[in-house]
């Protein structure tokens, strides 16, 4: 086998599927981290609560060909894991933040309140919206204005984003360089 293997697998939480439909770069996602991403069906199901959204996530998952991942309730070590998180947390959150802890995965996600303790305590990475856009900037899948006019986009759309531009993201000790 030859070629660089690739990392981790890094599942979507609904928020930045979310995120990236809003700030229309959907199709952008995947070649941010190519081969890499995954969708668990549970949080599919929480995309597509929304009816306006199961057109854009079917047409990111077809033109992607990012995988939608059974969630494996057979598994009971996962499966009891999820069930307890379900009693504070998301069926999203929590179903990635379950599976991640036993197949060592990586999280995207922005909901911090709900995730951030959970994975440093399991020792789970996870990225957030903003540090996915970084990974943009960094791989030279879009430039610097076109993540700001994304922040614009969503926050005027009615999300929380923690920053207005990418400089200010990237200049911030929040920002961590991606592996």
């Amino acid at each position: 086998m030859s070629g660089k293997q690739p990392g981790k697998t890094i599942l979507l939480d609904a928020d930045v599927i979310i995120h990236f439909m809003k700030g229309d770069k959907i199709l952008k996602l995947a070649g941010i981290f190519p081969h890499r991403l995954a969708v668990l069906d549970v949080v599919k199901d929480e995309v597509c609560k929304w009816h306006s959204r199961i057109a854009m996530f079917d047409l990111f998952v077809r033109s992607t060909k990012v995988p939608v991942i059974p969630f494996p309730t057979g598994d009971i070590e996962i499966f009891k894991e999820y069930a307890f998180l379900l009693k504070s947390f998301g069926p999203g959150e929590s179903a990635c933040m379950a599976y991640a802890r036993y197949k060592k995965n990586i999280i995207a996600s922005s909901n911090l309140k709900d995730i951030k303790e959970y994975c440093e305590h399991n020792g789970i990475k996870y990225l957030t919206t903003m540090a996915v856009l970084a990974e943009a900037i960094n791989g030279k899948i879009m430039d610097a204005k076109e993540c700001n006019k994304f922040i614009a986009e969503v926050k005027s759309k009615g999300s929380k984003l923690p920053f207005d531009t990418i400089e200010e993201y990237m200049a911030s000790p929040e920002y961590q360089p991606f592996e």
